[in-house]
């Protein structure tokens, strides 16, 4: 039999992973929908998706990991497995953003033309919240309220951070999950305290390339370079990748 290229599992789980998301994106939809028959004022979907959809990768990438039994029952390797869900996650994070935005663009026309609904548009500004040191509620807004640009002010800025979020949210799910399939529920929970403090590190990261205020908690990160904030987001991404790769390569499979 014909050895199956990690190009073509990369497409399998984009496709599966897509659907999914075809999904959740419609439930986003309806949440906005619902929201405009009750209010005037409401949230570009652009804007509540950009939010909701941080919390639908960390899921879906902790869901992933139970394609590995099933890829390696069915002859595919562990690292084609591994480099197609590489290429299945990045294709995701391009992705998601840009139909978030024609649809969005789509609801703002419906809504100007036909009803007198506000649609608010975030700008950079909205993302800079009180801090007050607690840091579990400041872990808990930078999970949350990722830095964000209205696509209004730049388009391809506001599209890639969309989708430099997503990414890593999906595969910090994936490391967690990952994780407790590998070394079981106390390695998980190890994990899940690396994973919150990676998300951590990329949202300081992008916060110091883009001059927003630091939490109170992880000021300290102020003394990174300005130049060198960017990088060290991709070296968290390269870092997530290896430690993902190192767990899959020994985790055990359910015959």
């Amino acid at each position: 039999m014909k050895p199956v290229s990690f190009t073509k599992t990369g497409l399998d789980l984009l496709f599966i992973q897509f659907t999914w998301t075809l999904w959740a994106l419609g439930i986003f939809l309806l949440i906005d929908v619902v929201k405009m028959i009750f209010q005037s004022n409401v949230d570009l979907l652009y804007s509540s998706g950009y939010i909701a959809s941080n919390i639908y990768m960390l899921v879906i990438g902790i869901i992933v990991i139970s394609f590995l039994t099933y890829f390696v029952e069915n002859g595919i390797t562990r690292t084609n497995y591994f480099y197609g869900n590489v290429i299945a996650s990045i294709g995701l994070s391009i992705i998601i953003p840009i139909i978030l935005y024609v649809l969005s663009l789509i609801e703002k026309f419906i809504v100007n033309q036909f009803t007198n609904i506000v649609l608010n548009e975030n700008t950079l500004e909205d993302v800079v919240v009180d801090v007050d040191g607690n840091i579990i509620g400041e872990i808990i807004q930078a999970m949350i309220l990722s830095p964000f640009i209205s696509p209004e002010s730049n388009l391809l800025l506001s599209l890639a951070l969309f989708s430099l979020n997503i990414l890593v949210f999906y595969i910090i799910g994936w490391l967690i999950g990952a994780a407790f399939k590998r070394l079981g529920v106390i390695g998980g929970i190890l994990f899940i305290a690396i994973g919150i403090a990676l998300i951590a590190v990329k949202d300081s990261m992008i916060r110091l390339a883009m001059d927003i205020p630091l939490f109170e908690s992880f000021a300290f990160l102020d003394i990174v370079p300005e130049a060198l904030a960017l990088p060290l987001v991709f070296v968290v991404i390269v870092a997530t990748f290896m430690m993902i790769r190192l767990l899959t390569k020994r985790a055990p499979i359910d015959i």
